[in-house]
């Protein structure tokens, strides 16, 4: 269960990914694929009950062995991709008790449960089908014809997305991980791996998983086959490989980029990177380099 006493202290209203650093704002972006997402990526998703630095704590520090014990957070505020959890792999029936053990174990979570039983039902399966439709293009992607098991990199995008958070904790988090031993922001596979993870979950992973739900949850209407294969038109694996392309190339117009460097690149709205950590943006862009 989440701290207690550090809510008490509000804790949530504390930034403790990127403290000292001015908060920096996104533009609001919408696509054609948001209002039939809404149910899951809003209503029914508890991810956005939890800070962004708890999830990420959480995940770190996740084992089968301590499931059911109780975490005392606050805990790290600075993360790298060096570090031991980020290569850590997590099966589908690990994820499923991360879900039941310790995100519905948050106090406002918690608190919920009893009165929401059926919204509770509707998240823990899309966090199912959001793992399992992310390892499918995954496998695709590396042209693995068995299965693989997803690491929990791959899943520190959901945090990103869908938990509370300042942007400014986003892009610091962002930075953090990707930097090198120079502490300088540069191009990699890992990068590259994570982005990936992260427009799929942001729009072919949803997609996949309101289409399921819908059509065995009694909570939620089906998707008619119209609609599905329109929202999959802009959200297929090619499409999420050739945004990748895009971001490199609009985003690296230099090897290398020191914090301020990097931070610029979001300080503009109208035409900034923040796009990268919004569903809503990641589907824009999505639809606007369709191929």
């Amino acid at each position: 269960m989440g701290c207690q006493e550090c809510r008490k202290k509000g804790y949530q209203k504390v930034n403790y990914l990127a403290p000292d650093e001015k908060e920096i704002t996104f533009k609001d972006y919408s696509s054609e694929n948001d209002n039939p997402l809404s149910d899951i990526e809003k209503t029914h998703n508890f991810f956005k009950f939890i800070p962004l630095y708890e999830y990420i704590n959480l995940l770190d520090s996740f084992t089968i062995e301590n499931s059911t014990l109780k975490e005392e957070l606050p805990k790290r505020s600075v993360f790298s991709s060096m570090d031991e959890f980020f290569q850590k792999e997590m099966s589908v029936e690990e994820f499923q008790s991360f879900i039941e053990n310790k995100i519905f174990n948050v106090d406002e979570i918690y608190d919920l449960l009893g009165s929401n039983e059926k919204s509770a039902s509707i998240f823990k399966q899309m966090c199912i089908e959001i793992y399992k439709a992310l390892e499918l293009k995954l496998r695709q992607h590396y042209k693995n014809e068995e299965p693989i098991v997803i690491k929990k990199k791959n899943l520190i995008p959901i945090g990103l997305l869908f938990c509370d958070s300042k942007n400014i904790e986003k892009i610091k988090l962002f930075f953090d991980i990707f930097k090198n031993e120079d502490d300088d922001f540069v191009k990699s596979e890992e990068l590259e791996n994570f982005m990936l993870s992260e427009f799929l979950i942001a729009s072919y992973c949803l997609i996949s998983a309101r289409n399921k739900i819908g059509k065995n949850s009694e909570g939620l209407e089906k998707l008619s086959q119209e609609d599905l294969v329109k929202m999959i038109n802009f959200a297929e694996l090619k499409d999420c490989q050739n945004l990748l392309k895009v971001f490199n190339e609009q985003f690296f117009d230099k090897e290398s980029f020191t914090w301020a460097e990097f931070k610029a690149k979001f300080e503009d709205a109208e035409n900034g990177f923040g796009w990268i950590f919004t569903s809503k943006g990641i589907r824009r862009k999505l639809e606007e380099h369709n191929v």
